[in-house]
């Protein structure tokens, strides 16, 4: 154990170990002749040191350090060492020619420098030991030449054991140095030989287990060259392609994948790609491969995994053929083949954006009138057929490339461009509707063709498809209203109406989220003239449009869905103002605050309100709700419910605008209200219309039959005031007493009202 470090490790065998071994053997040589040689040493010392001749022990010494100096440098530079090595090989015989006496035994140093190619071989090289065996052709010559001369005879010694020495060292050497390092030499062959004989084994099952896995791996791969040129295949790759395993073939991957007939596969967004192996090839036998991986090897070739997906691309294309199928249906009408609205409207979108400002471009509608007649008589079927070949006569009268439609399930709508003036464009449709038939045969049943036609003409710097779609409909239904349904002309005046209300309806939007939208009082009057409460109003000053009237956005807020949003602005803005008070004043006025028809069909309504209470922390008696009489009537089941509801909770129920909305007795007395308030068209008339006034009174005699209060809306003066006083009326809003007040007013007039307010809670 101790001489282990002599030793390499006998399984670090790599190229980059390979240094090892030669040191290992190198030291065996050093080592073991710095000890064997001992003896000789010590032996020869003491006898040149007695008989006087030192220069001996100087040459021992020196041999000595040489190697010494080598065994130390072994662990640095193996070829220093082995150089050093050599060098004493050669002192060594050259001290022993030059100072031994007798010839004999002189002439044995020679044989020490037969060891220097083989030492020079191991540890330096070939080219080094091939020079020093050239070299050592000298020494031999000399020695056969001249056997008797040896040395110099100045520099000679005679020793007794010279001849013992000498013997010994060369035994040593030849015997026990060069051997264990020759050994060492064949052991490290024998274990490379062992290591290498258990790799080629190795290697033989790792590529007998290669084999089958690339044969059996279960799918076809193929080994190429950078060129493509096909190095292995497995079976499964053999098969796919059409190859033989064996034979002169073309070695060309390609020639096997039909690049003209390859195709583009989609990946799953439906985005075309160029990556090779998203594209299917078809083989010489018609099968279509793709590939699935492409990856390359540490020696630059490359794998490539192949997949027979001649399904796949069969339900490729039938997956396709049915997206297109689904695209065209989503774009055309199923029964008359023809584009839909949504195609007309992209059709016109383009024509918006294509507009010169010198011709005429118009939206031509037909609504096929006949159609019921055709349904009732001979049963749909029949209508369907009259449909289509209604659409089929349309096409063939409409100029080539017309861009026909049908619009709705009656309605057939196509482009007329180009047109001088809109004169030209009347005439043209007056032309196609006389080309058209007037009956048409199905079933052997001759069927009237009736139809009416409008026309929406292209404004310049429109740029909405569905404003012209709009005005075509509408002046389709103009005609088709008209006693001889001609064909009729979109008006202008409608054009405005409804470009006004687009503007209205984009504009509520852009004023809550631009808070345009803010709040007014009308102070609610008692006898005494002192405030009874007050209803919050809504205004409008829009950055676009100016102060837009109540009258006007409402209705457009209730049509397009946006009352919501309204009805949610008023009720967080009046439960807001109410806690301001409260905190401010103490008290508050209750606020009254009017429901749409849409707002009482909410289904969150109930919800909403107490939501907003309790946000706010504010006590129900401070809101009433006021729905209007002809809203009432409109949703009565759902708004009994809900009134109910809120009545029970604690909120007042005001009916607005009574007298308007001609509800009878019975449907009245169901609707949990508290208040009822006069319309003001019936107190406008007081003082002019005896018949206004019978009714005011009997409103009033109503409210008291159903324990309900009255207010009286518009009273604009004295006389106004004292008629409703002496009829019964309880209270009064109008210019007369206030017009509406902004918030900083309405909180003077509420601090000059407080005791009034905290006497009446």
């Amino acid at each position: 154990m101790m001489f282990r470090w002599l030793f390499p490790n006998e399984n670090a065998l790599t190229p980059a170990e390979n240094a090892a071994w030669k040191l290992s053997a190198l030291r065996i040589i050093l080592v073991s002749g710095f000890l064997l040689e001992i003896w000789i040493a010590v032996h020869t010392s003491a006898s040149a040191f007695a008989s006087g001749n030192y220069k001996v022990i100087w040459v021992v010494g020196l041999s000595y350090v040489i190697k010494s100096v080598a065994i130390y440098y072994s662990t640095r530079s193996v070829r220093a060492s082995a150089g050093l090595l050599i060098l004493n090989i050669y002192g060594v015989t050259l001290a022993v020619v030059t100072l031994i006496q007798d010839h004999q035994i002189a002439a044995l140093g020679y044989i020490l420098v037969y060891a220097a190619p083989l030492i020079a071989r191991l540890f330096l090289g070939l080219r080094l030991a091939l020079w020093l065996m050239f070299f050592n052709i000298f020494p031999f010559l000399f020695l056969i030449s001249r056997p008797d001369q040896y040395g110099w005879p100045d520099l000679q010694v005679s020793l007794s054991s010279v001849q013992t020495d000498v013997h010994a060292l060369i035994f040593l050497f030849f015997n026990f140095c060069l051997p264990l390092a020759v050994f060492r030499v064949l052991h490290e062959l024998d274990s490379t030989l062992t290591q290498f004989t258990r790799a080629s084994k190795a290697l033989k099952l790792s590529h007998a287990q290669y084999q089958e896995i690339f044969e059996n791996a279960g799918t076809a791969l193929i080994l190429t060259d950078p060129a493509g040129q096909i190095l292995q295949a497995n079976n499964q790759a053999n098969t796919l392609l059409g190859r033989h395993s064996h034979g002169e073939q073309s070695r060309d991957l390609f020639s096997w994948l039909l690049m003209e007939n390859s195709v583009r596969l989609q990946d799953k967004y439906g985005q075309d790609t160029d990556e090779l192996r998203l594209s299917a090839y078809q083989t010489r036998d018609g099968k279509m491969v793709v590939m699935n991986n492409i990856s390359q090897t540490s020696t630059g070739e490359f794998i490539v995994a192949l997949s027979d997906v001649s399904s796949f691309y069969a339900m490729h294309n039938a997956l396709q053929l049915s997206i297109e199928r689904e695209d065209y249906l989503s774009s055309h009408d199923l029964l008359t083949n023809l584009p839909n609205r949504d195609m007309l409207r992209q059709h016109l979108t383009s024509v918006l954006a294509n507009q010169d400002g010198i011709h005429v471009t118009a939206l031509v509608s037909f609504r096929l009138n006949s159609i019921r007649h055709a349904n009732q008589q001979f049963g749909a079927p029949a209508g369907d057929t009259l449909l289509r070949r209604f659409a089929d006569e349309l096409g063939a009268v409409l100029p080539e490339n017309s861009f026909c439609t049908r619009l709705r399930s009656i309605v057939f709508s196509f482009v007329l461009e180009r047109f001088q003036t809109p004169g030209d464009v009347v005439l043209f449709v007056e032309q196609i509707r006389e080309k058209m038939p007037k009956e048409i045969e199905i079933n052997g049943e001759m069927l009237q063709v009736q139809f009416s036609a409008g026309i929406a003409l292209l404004r310049n710097g429109e740029s909405e498809p569905d404003d012209l779609i709009r005005r075509s409909e509408m002046a389709l239904d103009a005609a088709r209203k008209s006693s001889d349904q001609s064909t009729s002309l979109f008006d202008d005046a409608e054009a405005q109406e409804i470009r006004r209300n687009i503007e209205i309806e984009v504009g509520i939007i852009s004023g809550l989220k631009h808070n345009e939208f803010h709040l007014m009082y009308q102070p609610k009057i008692c006898h005494q003239g002192k405030l009874a409460g007050v209803e919050a109003l809504l205004r409008w000053d829009s950055a676009s449009l100016g102060r837009v009237s109540p009258a006007e956005f409402i209705p457009v807020a209730e049509h397009s869905g946006l009352i919501h949003h309204i009805s949610d602005f008023i009720l967080d803005a009046v439960c807001a103002q109410i806690r301001l008070w409260l905190d401010t004043h103490g008290e508050s006025p209750v606020v009254a605050l009017n429901l749409s028809v849409i707002d009482l069909a909410r289904t969150d309504l109930i919800e909403l309100i107490e939501e907003r209470c309790q946000h706010y922390r504010i006590e129900t008696r401070y809101l009433e709700l006021e729905i209007t009489e002809t809203g009432l009537i409109a949703n009565e089941a759902i708004s009994i419910q809900h009134l109910n509801a809120l009545k029970k909770r604690g909120f007042s129920i005001a009916i607005d605008d009574f007298g308007t909305g001609y509800s009878s007795l019975s449907k009245l007395s169901h609707f949990p209200a508290h208040t009822v308030k006069i319309d003001r068209s019936f107190v406008a008339q007081i003082g002019y219309n005896a018949k206004s006034e019978m009714i005011i009174k009997a409103i009033i005699s109503l409210a008291e039959i159903l324990s309900c209060k009255t207010v009286a809306e518009g009273v604009e003066n004295e006389d106004q005031e004292s008629f409703l006083k002496q009829v019964g009326c309880d209270f009064f809003q109008g210019y007369y007493f206030y017009h509406p007040l902004n918030r900083r007013d309405m909180s003077d007039l509420l601090v000059s009202n407080l005791p009034l307010l905290q006497q009446a809670s």
